[in-house]
């Protein structure tokens, strides 16, 4: 047996708190849309369900704000209709988040080999530096740049690229880079976009273009830093998800609560 009253509290209360967890996803699916590099960090995977995951969060965001509207007006006027169809919309969720978990657990060396795979052979569509209409170029410059690193295990794997011995200058200076991008370098700073009219700063070009080191270039590869910027940002998603997930729980035995006394008192 449940309280109604406290069950009506309670069920608009955490549907309150699914309300703001709703803004937070889609701010954080703009600001993933808005800071410099995540997508094309995303899209360097070449998925489309990865690559559009801000786009995602953005939709997510809105849904569950619809949900916590729903959840409220059915908890405050005690409508039986809205008390279910909120029940099983927030079922589906429940479900869908524990399919997805078990599925992350289940396949977590396939995506690692998959992260593996697809940063290596999308280094072959690497084509120019300055060209930023290209995603490939744009999502390894920004990878390089912001995760500061090299190639997928090191920066010896431009070697075997398309980009080796394509004699790129740097800016102005006309320092050549044939071996690997300019992005591998080190810059003042990383955050900064490349355009058209202008690139990152590097620090040391033509040590760097010359004789490469670890006081001038990025040489550790890129596959160690992306797992673990992935994971970084794995760590809020996975936070909110498992606070959603005990939300779910108690929002759906309200609802039931509330939805029974409403017949009671009907009948």
């Amino acid at each position: 047996m449940c309280c109604p009253s406290f069950a009506k509290v309670l069920l608009i209360i955490f549907n309150l708190i699914f309300f703001v967890i709703g803004i937070v996803l889609f701010a954080v699916g703009i600001w993933t849309v808005t800071d410099p590099y995540k997508l094309e960090i995303l899209e360097i995977l070449d998925n489309a369900v990865v690559a559009n995951t801000a786009y995602i969060l953005i939709v997510l965001g809105v849904f569950i704000i619809i949900v916590s509207f729903l959840g409220c007006c059915g908890a405050i006027k005690k409508n039986k209709c809205m008390l279910v169809v909120y029940f099983i919309i927030v079922l589906l969720i429940f479900l869908v988040q524990f399919i997805a978990c078990c599925i992350a657990v289940a396949y977590k060396e396939e995506v690692e080999d998959f992260v593996n795979d697809e940063l290596y052979d999308t280094m072959a569509d690497y084509k120019a530096p300055w060209d930023t209409e290209e995603k490939y170029n744009l999502a390894w410059n920004g990878i390089q740049f912001l995760l500061e690193c090299c190639g997928t295990n090191n920066y010896t794997d431009w070697a075997t690229t398309s980009y080796a011995g394509s004699n790129d200058g740097y800016k102005e200076t006309g320092v050549i880079f044939n071996e690997f991008p300019p992005s591998c370098c080190k810059v003042k700073d990383p955050t900064d976009i490349p355009s058209d009219e202008d690139f990152p700063e590097v620090t040391d070009p033509t040590g760097c273009a010359n004789n490469p080191s670890i006081t001038n270039m990025n040489m550790d590869g890129c596959i160690d830093s992306f797992k673990d910027w992935v994971e970084e940002n794995a760590l809020y998603v996975g936070g909110t998800g498992l606070g959603l997930a005990f939300l779910e729980i108690f929002c759906m035995v309200f609802a039931m609560c509330i939805y029974c006394d409403a017949r009671k008192e009907e009948s």
